[in-house]
């Protein structure tokens, strides 16, 4: 409709006036989409919003008339507009996804929305068109995060456990799995139950454990920390914390650390200062022997990855190796110069938590580890975790032990911002991006022609992919370890290898390159996991793509080397710089050129490619020349050829 029109609202009979086309044009223009009114006859455009003019950068007289090709430039839009024009008028709105290019030829991503309008024998499309280019960026910044974060969690030395309300267990790292001995068969069995079973056959007394599993499915927003000492002689902290999502409780997370290393250092040191005080008594008559165990000892302490300290009730504090004086800002000489009491290196809030450790420490001779904050030189603060234990033979002095919290204070927040993510941030959204997807491909939303039906099947199996990988990326023990499920058949490697093009051809398209498959054996059988090799032939494809000069080609080769099969994809882009090669399969591994960084990605690609194609008893390789271009290639075993196929 022109803007000189007057717009067909007025009802006979009424008392309202009808909108002059000035009213309309300025309902229409102050709008937060774009609107197109489009002839659907020729596939014209009549009329414009301002916001649609903004987009494509065109003022409204150049739009007028122009073909709705001119703005749309996706494959996909030429089905749509066909099976619409099929159809008719509709009720309601049809809803699709598209590229517009703008007026400078550069391309952005929108969601259209259109619905019908007829006027004086005349039919219209009316398009209300959404900018998608926001969100797509943050779908990338998402994924980008998740893969640092799980990265995070598998560096950290602690074993980390979720579980959700019913005790059924969410996610846990590497670490745990290895620090129980949880063995294969319990995870694929998913059997929270057998599993709590077996860690506490571990346990020498497994009653407070228990006790504090029992009282945190009551009290469920407390946080529990017991000791546990295993079969095997090694010691266990085990703390446990309620988890939330947007103040809503979801579960519990367990992180479990291994002290038996602090433990078997306190028993060595005890020993230790026992054989000084032993030979002090005889002074006179063992002087050398009580001169090499004290510098012994001085020796041990020092070269502790601990702090270490000895006092007397009072707070006074007489000794201290060189690892607690770092710590707190001092050196050897201010520290004999000046002295240093307990008081000194805590706040006022923490005094009474002293006194009550020293009540410990009078009737069990040692207390457990505790967590406090040590006031530095320079009046910064530093977390700790302290250890005391009452020296023997003394009813006024003890040993303690400090250990830096700093870097895990740092894991643990990270470690919570990383359940938060994988919770609700990824997994929810690509859940709903497939089920969609499934709903249009079994017909729920009517029968769509042959051509769309096609699509939306490919669309369907990428998006399954997708989700694959996501959870691969989840939990990086399944590649380090070994465990990633594969499922080795018998397959067709040609029909997988124009599968993979087909799947990955409009990706190219938008960066106008093609794919040419240049050269294949009559009959390729291999051994191998399809959807493992479709992941392999997307990671090299896209990257071939996003390496590559716009125009230009992509080609493939299939081809028989001694009893295994060489897929090659070559392209005639920017090539790899030296410095870069031996870094090109290692996880995170970007290039530092402008061209690179541009092209985006987490640098996980060619890694996990790696692994799986060696998982599947293949090699994977390159080789490159910068401003020519690069070939990567990899092997797939051969298959047993049947009769029927020869």
């Amino acid at each position: 409709m022109s803007s000189n029109e007057q717009p067909p609202l007025q009802q006979s009979g009424s008392a309202v006036p009808p909108m002059s086309a000035s009213l309309l044009r300025a309902i229409i223009d102050s709008g937060r989409e774009a609107v197109l009114v489009v002839d659907a006859a020729n596939l014209t455009l009549v009329d414009v919003s301002a916001k649609a003019c903004q987009l494509l950068g065109y003022q409204r007289d150049e739009l007028i008339r122009k073909t709705l090709s001119s703005v749309e430039c996706s494959l996909l839009d030429v089905f749509f507009w066909d099976e619409l024009s099929r159809q008719g008028s509709f009720e309601g709105v049809r809803v699709a996804e598209t590229e517009w290019m703008r007026c400078d030829g550069t391309a952005f991503h929108v969601e259209k929305q259109v619905s019908t309008y007829s006027e004086n024998g005349a039919d219209f499309w009316i398009i209300h068109a959404y900018d998608l280019t926001a969100r797509r960026k943050t779908d990338q910044q998402h994924l980008q995060l998740v893969s640092q974060l799980q990265s995070a969690l598998e560096s950290t030395a602690e074993g980390i456990l979720s579980i959700d309300l019913l005790g059924n267990v969410i996610n846990f790292n590497r670490r745990f799995a290895l620090m129980w001995g949880l063995p294969d068969t319990l995870f694929a069995e998913d059997n929270s139950h057998r599993m709590w079973e077996h860690i506490l056959s571990t346990l020498t007394d497994d009653t407070d454990l228990i006790a504090s599993l029992e009282r945190s499915q009551i009290e469920q927003h407390i946080d529990t920390e017991d000791f546990l000492t295993l079969r095997d002689g090694r010691v266990f902290i085990c703390v446990s914390k309620p988890e939330f999502v947007r103040d809503s409780l979801i579960g519990r997370v367990f992180s479990v650390r291994d002290i038996t290393t602090i433990k078997r250092i306190e028993t060595d040191l005890l020993a230790a200062r026992d054989i000084a005080e032993q030979a002090s008594i005889d002074k006179s008559a063992m002087l050398d022997a009580l001169q090499v165990s004290e510098s012994r000892l001085r020796r041990l302490v020092n070269s502790s990855l601990i702090g270490i300290m000895q006092g007397e009730v009072n707070g006074t504090v007489f000794e201290a190796n060189d690892v607690l004086l770092n710590l707190i800002g001092l050196d050897q000489q201010k520290f004999a110069e000046q002295g240093l009491n307990w008081h000194q290196l805590t706040c006022h809030s923490a005094h009474t938590f002293y006194e009550n450790k020293l009540k410990d420490l009078q009737l069990l001779g040692q207390t457990p580890p505790f967590e406090v904050e040590l006031i530095r030189a320079d009046g910064s603060t530093i977390p700790t975790m302290i250890g005391l234990a009452k020296l023997e033979g003394s009813t006024t002095e003890w040993v303690g032990f400090v250990l830096d919290l700093t870097k895990q204070r740092e894991s643990d927040r990270i470690k919570a911002d990383f359940i938060s993510v994988v919770s609700h941030e990824l997994r929810t959204p690509l859940t709903s991006i497939h089920g969609s997807l499934g709903l249009i491909d079994s017909g729920v939303c009517g029968a769509l022609p042959e051509g769309a039906k096609n699509l939306v099947s490919i669309a369907l199996k990428n998006s399954q992919r997708l989700g694959v990988l996501v959870n691969d990326l989840l939990d990086m023990e399944k590649l380090a370890s070994g465990k990633m499920t594969m499922h080795i058949e018998r397959l067709n490697l040609i029909a997988v290898t124009k599968q993979a093009i087909e799947a990955n051809t409009g990706y190219a398209q938008s960066s106008d390159i093609s794919f040419v498959f240049m050269q294949h054996p009559k009959q390729a059988w291999a051994l191998g996991d399809t959807n493992r090799l479709m992941q392999v032939f997307a990671n090299l494809l896209s990257n071939a793509v996003k390496f590559s000069h716009s125009g230009g080609v992509v080609e493939v080769r299939l081809l028989d080397v001694d009893g295994v099969y060489k897929v090659e994809i070559h392209d005639h882009g920017v090539g790899i710089e030296d410095k870069f090669k031996e870094r090109i399969f290692k996880k995170f591994a970007q290039a530092d050129d402008g061209n690179t960084r541009r092209q985006g990605g987490t640098g996980l690609g060619l890694n996990i490619t790696k692994r799986l194609v060696e998982k599947m008893g293949g090699e994977i390789g390159f080789r490159s020349q910068v401003g020519v271009g690069s070939v990567f290639w990899f092997t797939v075993l051969s298959g047993v050829q049947r009769v029927s196929d020869r």
